[in-house]
């Protein structure tokens, strides 16, 4: 009974043994889990939401791609924009905007709208709002288009209308 009892302890010991090696090497090997996921408290489909989480939403057009580059172990594709208008913020000129390399690829040449935070000290590198993607802005007289809530008239006067008026329960990027 007592060596029953002994190699029941010692198959628990090995398999908590194995399974924390396990993780541990998943999590510290470097070809470990190179996937992250991103907690957010809006709803990345809803402008008004996406508006008053980002610090900066604003126009700019792709001056060109920069490359790529892990930040925090989050793999991004780098691009250079210049902001033609700040709809919340006050950023002006050329900055750099990182976003997934899964994300659908920004064009040189086109306008977007990008709901942003920034990821470094000095506020002229930007990152796209969590699970959010730049929204096309080449006509801004055309008539907004959203997937939730109600669009606010033209493209510039629905982003306008979102920056300035905040959703109810979200934080505002701080």
């Amino acid at each position: 009974m007592n060596s029953t009892r002994t190699g029941a302890v010692a198959s628990a010991a090995a398999l908590v043994l194995a399974a924390s090696a396990w993780t541990a090497y998943s999590y510290l090997s470097p070809t470990g889990r190179t996937e992250f996921e991103a907690v957010t408290l809006h709803n990345p489909d809803d402008d008004q939401e996406v508006a008053t989480a980002a610090r900066d939403v604003f126009r700019a057009t792709v001056e060109r791609r920069a490359g790529a580059r892990t930040i925090r172990n989050v793999p991004s594709e780098i691009y250079e924009v210049r902001v033609t208008h700040a709809y919340k913020g006050n950023l002006t000129g050329t900055v750099s905007v990182t976003q997934l390399p899964e994300d659908p690829p920004l064009h040189t040449g086109h306008a977007y709208i990008f709901p942003t935070v920034p990821w470094d000290d000095t506020g002229a590198e930007h990152a796209v709002l969590a699970e959010t993607v730049p929204r096309p802005a080449d006509h801004l007289g055309r008539p907004a288009t959203t997937s939730t809530g109600p669009a606010h008239g033209t493209v510039d006067e629905h982003w306008t209308w979102v920056t300035t008026h905040p959703a109810a329960g979200i934080n505002t990027y701080r």
